[in-house]
């Protein structure tokens, strides 16, 4: 693609997916359509993060300014401001109710005070050591009657709002920031990871009928879950693809690339699809030696982890709330999804529900190389900065409209009378 094909740098979105192993950086332009369209993307590994934390700013940094510098290359375009994702254990939720006495005051609630209820209910809370990432309207009240999806042009006086809060430790909030300001970007916006997996993966309807996205990165597995079409869980589990490897090494004293070496080349958590004669090369730490040892063997040690894995994940559907409808749907995502084996074990161990994989979709001109579940966080960051700005933008033009028409409709009476 060429400059041409962009208007202004308004009609740009950037988003940058800093992930345990790797740093994705997705470029996309704002189009006419439902979507926004990719215009590029480059990938740098990096492992500068681990479980969600920041541990090496300067090579974070040093691969963010290489994935961009990888995209003016191809498409001569400098990416100022991106939207970046977030995660960690450090990430918390609460679903809080709050009431709003100054909405409706003008006769009736307008698109202007619904669109301003998350940075309302923001500003009114004080919480010393975190920093609010989210705040997702879930669903309105008014009168005693709740449930309420909508309430713009309703006559009311005073609005009760139940949101979706998520937060994050403001050390770990802060120290991601400043290492993506070291990079030389300008951050428009965190964006939970799960939530933006979210956005790439589920329709509208599966939101509505209640679905969960379960997002398996290196180092960590990030649930959200949706009822009703509103966000109503979020979780984080600290397992990742990085423990697989991780109990490799410690088990048989190998490196961490060669751990992951063997974990990606010969690892399968089905036992019953895999050679009992075949045997798998390690060469301990400290030793020139090569060891055989058997693929069952290491193949057990992930089905184990993996089990692990599962059993936290069903916990935390439970916690949800999304097990109690037998119809829900939970889709499986993230780089370290693709174990093979994993996903029919999930299959068989998290009972009462339709488990999907979870691939990205939804971008306009998406290729085969980002149609992959290790790029939903990504693809998805894209989508929600999209329909955000969408949202503002249109706000805008209704404003601009109202006022419009409203003036228009006073010079029209004053003809009248004259």
């Amino acid at each position: 693609m060429t400059q041409s094909l962009i208007d202004t740098n308004s009609d740009l979105i950037a988003a940058i997916d800093v992930g345990t192993s790797k740093v994705c950086t997705v470029l996309a332009r704002k189009s006419k359509g439902g979507f926004p369209e990719l215009i590029s993307f480059s990938e740098i590994p990096c492992s500068g993060i681990k479980r969600g934390n920041v541990v090496d700013s300067g090579a974070i940094s040093d691969a963010i300014r290489k994935t961009i510098a990888e995209i003016r290359s191809d498409v001569g375009i400098d990416i100022k401001s991106a939207y970046v994702g977030i995660t960690g254990s450090h990430i918390t939720y609460e679903n809080r109710v709050d009431y709003f006495s100054s909405i409706g005051q003008q006769g009736v609630v307008t698109l202007e005070e619904v669109a301003q209820i998350p940075s309302m209910v923001s500003k009114g809370l004080h919480l010393p050591g975190r920093t609010i990432v989210h705040s997702f309207p879930i669903q309105y009240a008014v009168d005693g009657h709740d449930g309420i999806k909508n309430p713009v042009g309703m006559h009311v006086t005073g609005l009760q709002v139940t949101t979706h809060l998520i937060t994050a430790d403001s050390y770990f909030a802060d120290k991601l920031k400043e290492t993506i300001k070291m990079s030389g970007v300008d951050l428009k916006g965190l964006v939970v990871e799960p939530f933006a997996s979210s956005e790439a993966i589920l329709t509208q309807t599966e939101k509505d009928i209640g679905s969960a996205v379960v997002d398996i990165g290196g180092g960590t597995t990030d649930i959200v879950i949706f009822k009703n079409g509103s966000t109503v869980y979020t979780g984080t589990i600290p397992v990742g693809g990085f423990q697989f490897t991780n109990d490799v090494c410690l088990t048989y004293n190998a490196g961490f690339s060669e751990a992951e070496e063997a974990k990606v080349k010969y690892g399968n958590t089905n036992l019953s699809a895999i050679d009992l004669t075949e045997t798998v090369p390690i060469s301990p730490i400290g030793s020139s030696a090569t060891i055989e040892l058997r693929r069952r063997d290491l193949c057990q040690l992930m089905r184990e982890r993996a089990m692990e894995l599962i059993r936290l994940i069903d916990l935390k559907l439970q916690q949800g709330g999304l097990k109690e409808n037998p119809n829900s749907i939970v889709y499986i995502t993230g780089g370290a999804s693709q174990l093979p084996g994993f996903y029919e074990m999930a299959e068989q161990f998290i009972p009462n529900c339709v488990i999907k994989r979870g691939v990205p979709d939804f971008l306009m001109g998406i290729t085969d190389d980002l149609r992959n579940p290790c790029y939903s966080t990504a693809i998805g960051m894209v989508l929600h900065a999209f329909n955000v700005e969408n949202s503002a933008e249109r706000r805008i033009g209704m404003n601009d409209s109202i006022k419009s028409s409203g003036f228009l409709g006073r010079i029209k009476k004053l003809l009248k009378l004259s």
